[in-house]
């Protein structure tokens, strides 16, 4: 038998829970606008990930093809952010 491959299954989809952590952060803050816009660049920054990473280390981030992912991930973030700063003063 040959030596296990050791595989991550989870992979760089912890940078996702730590931007979801911070994006918390600033939302119990109550602030709303500061929440979206990490919200957003966290999406932004889990695109860059899939994007650049080989297959092998993207782990949960792999859900569908690299660009279907990376194109999602992407207009998520950009449609979170930009309404988030389009949110009025209260």
């Amino acid at each position: 038998m040959g030596a296990a491959r050791q595989t991550q299954p989870l992979g760089v989809w912890w940078v996702g829970v730590a931007g979801l952590a911070l994006s918390l952060l600033l939302l119990l803050g109550q602030n709303l606008r500061a929440y979206g816009v990490a919200l957003g660049a966290t999406l932004g920054v889990l695109a860059l990930l899939r994007a650049c990473l080989p297959a092998r280390l993207t782990g949960g981030l792999s859900v569908r093809g690299r660009w279907v992912d990376v194109a999602t991930l992407l207009v998520l973030g950009a449609a979170v952010a930009l309404l988030a700063t389009n949110l009025r003063q209260v």
